[in-house]
C-alpha cells in the first residue's frame, strides 16, 4: 500500500474503534486534526532515526510520523487497551517501523535500556510543558530534540519551564506556528544540550503533581 492509503486506513480504524480513542467520528475531520496536525510542523531531520512518542494513546502522532518520514518509533502509553489497538492495527496494515509498549514514561527506564537512547521525543495533548519535559528529556540523547504540540496559551507554560529546562539539560530551540482549519497550532522544539540526571523522571505521578520549579 502507498503511504496515504495506509494513513487513511489507520484513520478509519481509529475513528471506528470500539473504545473512545479520539474525539472525532468524521474521517475527514480526523484526517485534519490527527494526521495533518501531526506531520505539518515536523521536518525530517527533527526525528533522527529512532524517536519516542510519549502518551501516544491510539498512536497519535507517533504512527503518522513513522509512516510519513520512514522513521522507527517506540510508542508508550499507560492504558494497555490503547496500546493493544496500536499493535493490532499496525500489524494489520503492515506498519513494521512502530513498536508499542504499555508503560508509563516514569517507568520506561526501569524496563529496558532506554535512558538517553532516542534521537527525539514527541508528545501531543499529554500535560503541561514542565511535566512533559521531565517525562521525555531523560530518554533523548544529547543533540536530540523534544517536540511538543501545543495550542494557544503555551507561552504561560513555557514561562514556568525555566527551572525544568535547566535541570533536565534542555533549551528552547524554536517555536513553529501553523494552522489546522484556521485554528492556530504551535510546535515547541527543545534541544537536549547536556545530560539529564539519572534520577529523572521521578516516580509515577510526581512529575504531574510536583513539576520541577
Amino acid at each position: 500500500m502507498e503511504k496515504m492509503e495506509i494513513v487513511k486506513k489507520y484513520i478509519e480504524r481509529i475513528v471506528n474503534a470500539p473504545m473512545n480513542l479520539v474525539g472525532y467520528k468524521d474521517v475527514e475531520e480526523a484526517f485534519a486534526y490527527l494526521y495533518s496536525d501531526s506531520v505539518l510542523p515536523i521536518k525530517d531531520e527533527d526525528l533522527g532515526e529512532l524517536f519516542l512518542d510519549v502518551g501516544s494513546g491510539g498512536g497519535v502522532p507517533g504512527v503518522f510520523l513513522s509512516i510519513e518520514f520512514d522513521k522507527r518509533a517506540l510508542l508508550i502509553d499507560s492504558i494497555c487497551k490503547k496500546i493493544d489497538f496500536v499493535k493490532k492495527t499496525c500489524t494489520e496494515l503492515g506498519i513494521n517501523s512502530v513498536e508499542a509498549m504499555c508503560t508509563r514514561a516514569e517507568e520506561l527506564k526501569d524496563v529496558g535500556d532506554y535512558f538517553e537512547r532516542f534521537d527525539a521525543a514527541t508528545a501531543r495533548a499529554v500535560s503541561k510543558v514542565p511535566t512533559v519535559l521531565e517525562l521525555a528529556a531523560p530518554y533523548v540523547r544529547i543533540g536530540g530534540k523534544i517536540l511538543l504540540y501545543k495550542g494557544p496559551g503555551y507561552n504561560e507554560e513555557l514561562g514556568r519551564s525555566i527551572s525544568a529546562m535547566k535541570e533536565l539539560g534542555v533549551k528552547l530551540f524554536e517555536t513553529r506556528t501553523y494552522s489546522i482549519h484556521g485554528k492556530s497550532r504551535y510546535l515547541i522544539v527543545f534541544e537536549k544540550v547536556s545530560p539529564t540526571p539519572k534520577k529523572y523522571p521521578r516516580k509515577s505521578g510526581i512529575p504531574e503533581k510536583k513539576p520541577i520549579r
